[in-house]
């Protein structure tokens, strides 16, 4: 036995003492190297591709990228962000690599951000150790760059611009600690809080920062801030935020003590922290009562928080506000919530509002919108709107709305809806039948488009159409070329 134990006393002190967290200090980022973009995503490329007018779209962007003026690249460059197009990223990692206009390089630096590509990681973390010369647009584009694809190789130069407090960079410096940064960077924030000659919004722009790297440590630090009534209430706001954010279940009765404040604010920044405990009842009973919160900004907080964490019980009191509420912004944001919730009780009442003569075109409106795009119920009835609204030139902005929204998720149970809309004599309805014929281009909707091509007016209808089948001239056009 005695031989046992010690066996076990020598195996327990041979045990190495994890070191404590030392706080991360500032300095020169090595720069990565140089890396050409990942291979292209060809599912997306697939989906741009459909958003395409015609089959010359693809090269007429390609040149524009290799031999366009700053103006147009820039121009191209929002809609490929726009449409996730991912077709272009060689031609346009090329030109970030000899363009001298900062646009540019703000947009390419933008647009390898959405797609969270790493290829651009040496440029980003070079510039973010010297940033003085280069425009601030560009070096906010950095930093947002860096944090989105987590390039851990630049927090010696973040951290050193944090503590140069130069106010270009600190926010965006301490957002992007909080994004790449771990238990190193956490207690450097930690002990950067402790500092007194810091600004109420450095302060702030902190207390969000400690939550979001999930930094622990600071517990108890936070819990004194949101708790001290003489603290700026701001700052008590961005700590209630950043204790949920931590995801510790000892902070929820923390924050539900705090939503009796007075300050709606507070309140509201209260239910964003409850935010993240779906799972605690305490928390999901407190963001239900914040449904019906007499300031609407908390009221707006609690249904977004309902929509987020899919608390079904809060769907009746959802329909509450979506017919009373005094704010319009309550009401659709009620709507909102109802649809993504898609409960039974939710479906019913947003089609007994589609049907209902009474309901305003605008609220209508609303309800097609949030339908449409969480597809759980109503299609048949907003079909049906859809058909009674196209000829009727009273209700035009309610059949606009409708049309814009299915374009966006084309289906071919909308076929019947585009081809009435097609054969419109309004020009923007037309207009919008084209849009919704472009996502699919049905063929049993084919002869009305050819008969806007054929159109003897011109109008701007007409020469998309004939691009949509692919008639670059008329004949008639034709004729008139050759007898001139």
């Amino acid at each position: 036995m005695k031989k046992i134990f010690f066996i076990l006393f020598i195996l327990f002190f041979s045990i190495p003492i994890f070191a404590q967290v030392v706080a991360s200090k500032g300095g020169y980022a090595e720069v990565p190297p140089a890396k050409r973009p990942r291979p292209i995503d060809q599912e997306k490329a697939a989906a741009a591709a459909e958003k395409d007018e015609t089959p010359d779209d693809e090269e007429n962007n390609r040149n524009t990228i290799r031999y366009g003026l700053p103006s147009e690249i820039s121009t191209l460059l929002d809609t490929l962000l726009k449409n996730d197009d991912p077709r272009f990223t060689e031609e346009i990692y090329d030109l970030f690599q000899t363009t001298k206009s900062s646009a540019i390089k703000e947009k390419v630096l933008k647009y390898f951000t959405k797609a969270e590509d790493p290829c651009l990681e040496d440029y980003a973390v070079d510039l973010l150790n010297d940033p003085y010369d280069e425009k601030n647009e560009v070096v906010k584009a950095a930093f947002q760059y860096i944090s989105a694809v987590k390039t851990k190789a630049a927090i010696p130069a973040v951290i050193t611009l944090v503590e140069s407090e130069n106010e270009n960079y600190f926010n965006d410096a301490i957002s992007t600690l909080g994004d790449i940064g771990g238990p190193e960077e956490a207690m450097f924030l930690v002990e950067y809080l402790e500092r007194d000659d810091l600004s109420d919004a450095q302060r702030q722009t902190l207390m969000r920062n400690c939550g979001k790297m999930h930094a622990v440590e600071t517990w108890d630090k936070l819990v004194a801030i949101l708790e001290d009534d003489d603290e700026n209430t701001f700052v008590r706001m961005y700590a209630a935020e950043s204790l949920g954010l931590m995801e510790l279940d000892k902070s929820v009765p923390v924050l539900v003590e705090q939503f009796d404040a007075t300050d709606p604010n507070l309140r509201q920044y209260v239910i964003k922290g409850l935010s993240h405990f779906p799972d605690v009842v305490e928390a999901r009973a407190t963001i239900i009562q914040g449904v019906r919160d007499e300031h609407w900004r908390v009221r707006q907080e609690a249904i977004r928080s309902v929509k987020e964490m899919e608390l079904k019980d809060a769907v009746p009191f959802l329909i509450y506000r979506a017919k009373n509420d005094s704010e319009k912004l309550i009401k659709e944001e009620s709507y909102t919530a109802i649809a993504a919730l898609n409960t039974q009780e939710g479906n019913d009442f947003m089609i007994e509002q589609l049907q209902d003569k009474k309901v305003a075109d605008g609220t209508k409106k609303i309800i097609v919108e949030v339908m449409l795009k969480e597809d759980h119920a109503g299609e048949k009835e907003i079909i049906e709107l859809a058909k009674s609204v196209v000829t009727d030139d009273k209700r035009k902005d309610l059949r606009y709305a409708i049309a814009k929204e299915m374009a966006k998720n084309y289906k071919s149970s909308y076929d019947e809806v585009c081809g009435m809309y097609l054969q419109s004599k309004d020009a923007t309805t037309i207009s919008l039948g084209l849009d919704m014929y472009k996502q699919k281009k049905p063929a049993g909707l084919t002869g009305y488009v050819d008969t806007i091509a054929n159109d003897k007016k011109n109008s701007a209808n007409k020469t998309r159409a004939q691009k949509l089948l692919g008639i670059e001239e008329e004949e008639e056009d034709k004729k008139t070329v050759d007898a001139k």
